[in-house]
């Protein structure tokens, strides 16, 4: 497979997992481009194009781990809401702004701050198993933990996105209160 193809074939996966791992556009940006360099760099190393996305997967979470979960402070931020400053990104034929596309059509903003809340090492377990629907041992791979510690994270993980979300589903009408 050609790198071109496979960056493309993965972009938009690697783009919104980045975002869920560092909630912040800027750092996910520079996260999907060093692993893009990454897997450029290493492309050699890819044995199966049958394995290329959980390949880019490790990748991208190593590269988290060791570079974005070490910072322990950040200089204070300012949001600027103008238009023309967001990054957009080019697909058949058209811009859009990958990020808003991808959780417009997918979460809610309920949902969306349920998962970005989660501690950083059960959001990993969830959006890579539940969201971006890798197995269980691709994520046992990528994430290097054993099965017992993922089917763990996975069950903390979701029982937190569970608690903060029942009062969501209930103004929903998803989830009916038992009667007495």
């Amino acid at each position: 497979m050609e790198y071109r193809e496979l960056i493309e074939k993965h972009l938009d996966s690697l783009w919104s997992t980045a975002m869920r791992f560092t909630k912040n556009r800027e750092d996910a940006e520079d996260l999907v481009q060093e692993t893009c360099m990454k897997a450029f760099e290493n492309l050699g190393s890819l044995r199966s194009e049958g394995k290329a996305k959980a390949w880019l997967f490790r990748i991208l979470t190593n590269t988290f781990i060791n570079k974005y979960r070490k910072e322990h402070s950040r200089p204070l931020e300012v949001e600027v809401e103008t238009e023309f400053l967001e990054p957009v990104f080019y697909k058949s034929g058209q811009y859009f702004d990958l990020e808003n596309e991808i959780f417009s059509r997918v979460m809610d903003e309920e949902i969306k701050n349920a998962v970005d809340n989660l501690p950083v090492e059960f959001r990993m377990a969830v959006v890579l198993v539940d969201l971006e629907e890798l197995s269980y041992r691709e994520v046992e791979d990528i994430l290097k933990i054993s099965s017992g510690t993922l089917a763990s994270r996975l069950y903390r993980g979701r029982r937190l996105l569970r608690d903060a979300l029942c009062e969501y589903a209930k103004k929903k009408g998803l989830l009916k209160e038992k009667k007495a």
